[in-house]
């Protein structure tokens, strides 16, 4: 599958001729029908997603940005989060603070809390968030940084934040069928709250493209479409490109990683991959 934003421009259409009008994550509580979430990670290139904001407003859709802190410190995406703020598009927060933290978990709250201000500061309202899966972390002690909001001392603090990964479905009262472009195909998820814990790699459902992902969505029911713009080009040219180097990356990663000195190395500059 070839992500470029001309074919995600005419997935929008064919939603909205379906009658699926995406809404932000934070508007679910309440629904009783079906509904559709456009969920972005915003991992790095804050311009590819407002490319990806813009193309969802035209055809009436408002999805839900999870963007990470570092992004922030940038006054220019900032002022491009807060325009697709204005056309009605959720910016929140892509948390990793138990990787930063190698799983300190106060430290990682004293971090999600001075992350969470920043947000607000900038104008960005924290009402659900979306952890990081990061995956070149050595981890040791703890699972992945979905345990942050597994913690009771982490829920008891923040009452009113859902993270989508974790305590989403039942803080909103809801069910949905979860699908994402991890790994450059979309897949629906078997169990997208628990695969973190469980091997359910081989029960996930893989779509060959956006017109059988379209038929795979489900009216009546919850849908979460999970997509990472970064990924995503004007060009299939430069597409193709950038998969041939994620696809090296990662089979080079695959390798090193089981070798204990390269792994620790990687570990320790996890967030590069956050780059491809």
């Amino acid at each position: 599958m070839i992500f470029t934003y001309k074919k995600w421009e005419n997935f929008c259409l064919r939603l909205q001729q379906m009658g699926l009008q995406s809404i932000p994550a934070r508007e679910v509580k309440g629904i009783s029908g079906g509904y559709l979430v456009l969920k972005h990670d915003v991992e790095t290139n804050v311009g590819s997603a407002y490319r990806m904001a813009q193309i969802e407003e035209k055809y009436g859709h408002r999805g839900s940005y999870y963007v990470q802190a570092y992004l922030l410190e940038n006054s220019e995406n900032v002022v491009l989060l807060q325009k697709m703020q204005k056309m009605g598009h959720e910016i929140s927060y892509h948390y990793d603070v138990m990787d930063s933290c190698k799983g300190d978990l106060p430290a990682a709250m004293e971090e999600f809390e001075k992350n969470r201000r920043w947000f607000e500061e900038s104008g960005f309202p924290v009402t659900t968030v979306c952890q990081h899966g990061n995956p070149v972390v050595e981890r040791v002690g703890y699972t992945s940084n979905r345990d942050f909001f597994r913690s009771a001392e982490v829920c008891n603090q923040y009452p009113d934040i859902a993270d989508i990964m974790v305590n989403y479905p039942a803080a909103y009262e809801t069910e949905y069928l979860y699908f994402s472009d991890a790994g450059r195909i979309f897949k629906r998820i078997y169990d997208p709250i628990n695969n973190d814990v469980i091997d359910c790699e081989e029960k996930n459902i893989p779509y060959e493209d956006l017109t059988a992902l379209q038929k795979a969505l489900d009216q009546e029911k919850g849908n979460i479409i999970s997509i990472h713009p970064h990924r995503w080009t004007a060009s299939a040219i430069k597409y193709v490109i950038k998969n041939s180097i994620f696809k090296t990356a990662k089979f080079v990663a695959k390798i090193l990683m089981r070798i204990p000195c390269f792994k620790k190395l990687m570990s320790k500059y996890y967030y590069l991959a956050k780059k491809i």
